[in-house]
């Protein structure tokens, strides 16, 4: 299986798709691209909320 995060799911005009076999795989390559590509902090990211919407749009494939 495979899991998906996409920044347009999110909400952002970006193509980007962070895949992974695991959610904690997949997560290490979307957290890397939000905070390099669009400026995203540990702060903003673990907020309740942004974590909650991130949940919301992670998808199995």
């Amino acid at each position: 299986m495979t899991y998906t995060l996409a920044c347009k799911d999110m909400g952002v005009a970006c193509p980007f798709v962070a895949k992974g076999e695991t959610i904690d795989e997949m997560m290490e390559v979307a957290v890397k691209h939000v905070k390099e590509e669009h400026g995203y902090t540990d702060e903003q990211l673990n907020d309740p909320e942004t974590q909650k919407e991130i949940k919301a749009a992670i998808k199995e494939e």
